[in-house]
């Protein structure tokens, strides 16, 4: 099993922390967002984490060196000018023909959320966070009656949507094919900017087999882009 975190991004919104640091290591209750990422995996078969980095990219090789978990890091020299699809394109090389799961860098989670998406079912599994107060800027996703996502988007209308992606995914070797394939196409299309959610989107259309596995309501997680997410993961993740 492997782990893909794409930590290559500048994090200018939660700045000033990210003047001196990247947005991974940005510390959540005096703990790096990369080691709670890290930690989350300790109950599944993790063989090796693949890091996409760019922004002050020492600095994550040099947290890895302190600890002793294998891992493979990959530099996106676009990491100030392209979209996260790219970031996820540049892993194509080191993860073709593996499974893997992929991980926003800003994303802290409860390790059972990571599992549940293991233990699901598809090619591309999506972790799905279910609710009604949704806005216009989420990634949302429409589905069938069997969880399969037939549409993902931030144009979804909220009133018609599911639920929003969170940031974790589960691809099989097929579903990490057919993503890096469209992830390609777009770029060939020059869509440099894109998401990569605009991808599962595409192939969701297209009949992949795309899925939603529900986050629970006693799951804690929490997407960190500035200074307020920071206060409120903190007093999600205090008393642990």
């Amino acid at each position: 099993m492997n782990v893909l975190i794409l930590a290559a991004g500048i994090g200018s919104r939660l700045r000033p922390y990210t003047d001196t640091m990247p947005k991974s290591l940005v510390p959540l209750n005096n703990t790096p967002m990369l080691a709670r990422i890290v930690e989350s995996f300790k109950e599944l078969p993790v063989e090796q984490f693949y890091v996409v980095t760019g922004y002050r990219e020492d600095q994550i090789r040099e947290f890895f060196a302190r600890r002793k978990e294998p891992v493979t890091f990959i530099f996106n020299e676009k990491y100030d000018t392209a979209g996260n699809g790219y970031s996820l394109l540049c892993a194509q090389k080191e993860l073709a023909g593996k499974a893997f799961f992929k991980v926003d860098s800003d994303l802290v989670f409860e390790p059972q959320i990571a599992r549940r998406l293991f233990e699901a079912a598809g090619d591309i599994r999506v972790t799905v966070d279910v609710r009604d107060d949704m806005g216009e800027e989420e990634m949302k996703v429409k589905v069938d009656g069997s969880g399969r996502i037939v549409a993902f988007s931030k144009e979804i209308p909220p009133a018609q949507a599911w639920g929003e992606s969170i940031g974790i995914e589960y691809m099989t070797e097929r579903g990490g094919e057919e993503v890096f394939s469209e992830l390609h196409t777009m770029m060939v299309e020059g869509l440099t900017g894109a998401y990569y959610e605009e991808a599962y989107g595409r192939l969701a259309v297209k009949g992949s087999h795309v899925t939603a596995t529900r986050v629970l309501p006693s799951d804690r997680w929490y997407e960190i882009d500035n200074e307020e997410d920071l206060q409120t993961a903190s007093r999600i993740f205090s008393g642990e």
